[in-house]
């Protein structure tokens, strides 16, 4: 599938209402955090990050993807060194959940998504924080407007898993013209699933994932280095994360 033929089928999909309907977002349309889901946040919070294998404290779900969500800002800075001020790059920013906090930690945040439906809800709910940049950017690529050597860190939650790999690497390897020397790219994979996948079918969310052999090749063949690789996974489930943070080469 050509780059412009997946941006247009998210556009589409966003514009039925798809993350608005999804379960996993429900939190950031006023459903408040039940007591359990708060313990839950609490017991996410205690796990020692340090480590490169991380069993979580609970099996998957959209409580616990939600758990993740809320408490990102936290465990993020737990489990790598990066950089806390200067410019940042939220790829894939969705309505905004993640650009709220960083524009709070970041001199300039630049909030970019392949979809503009996305990106102009993104531009209500964040309407008073005077920091942020909105982009739509194209599917296998950062936006045009970035440029080299400019940014701090760039963050991108649970895209890759969604996109062609060839999209990813793309979009790896402009970020590594885009990273300051001392800049760092923090992402996540799906693992131990569809290894060998690439796709999906049209007008969902595709499930690719990648081995860690295959995410160290990502970083290393988009001219970065791996900094540090954390595995989350549950003993019990098939399914894990995989978290990377990459660095410039300088």
């Amino acid at each position: 599938m050509k780059s412009d033929y997946f941006k247009s089928m998210w556009e589409k999909m966003q514009r039925e209402g798809y993350f608005r309907h999804h379960a996993d977002y429900s939190d950031h349309f006023g459903q408040a955090p039940s007591a359990d889901e708060r313990v839950m946040d609490t017991k996410l919070l205690e796990l020692d990050f340090r480590q490169d294998e991380i069993s979580m404290p609970f099996g998957y779900s959209q409580e616990l993807e939600r758990s993740v969500k809320r408490t990102e800002s936290e465990w993020l800075y737990k489990m790598f060194d990066l950089p806390s001020s200067g410019v940042a790059l939220d790829l894939g920013c969705g309505f905004g959940r993640t650009t709220g906090w960083m524009a709070k930690q970041y001199a300039q945040v630049i909030a970019s998504d392949i979809s503009s439906v996305v990106i102009e809800e993104a531009r209500k709910n964040l309407k008073n924080m005077k920091n942020i940049e909105f982009c739509v950017n194209e599917a296998d690529s950062i936006p045009v407007s970035i440029n080299d050597r400019s940014l701090d860190l760039v963050y991108i939650f649970t895209v890759f898993q969604h996109i062609h790999r060839e999209f990813a690497a793309g979009i790896l390897k402009q970020v590594a013209t885009a990273l300051k020397p001392e800049g760092k790219v923090v992402f996540n994979l799906l693992s131990d699933i569809n290894e060998q996948v690439d796709d999906g079918a049209e007008d969902t969310e595709w499930t690719i994932g990648y081995s860690k052999d295959q995410a160290i090749a990502l970083v290393e063949n988009s001219g970065l280095s791996v900094e540090r690789l954390v595995r989350w996974y549950r003993p019990e489930n098939e399914v894990s994360w995989l978290w990377v943070c990459a660095k410039s080469n300088g």
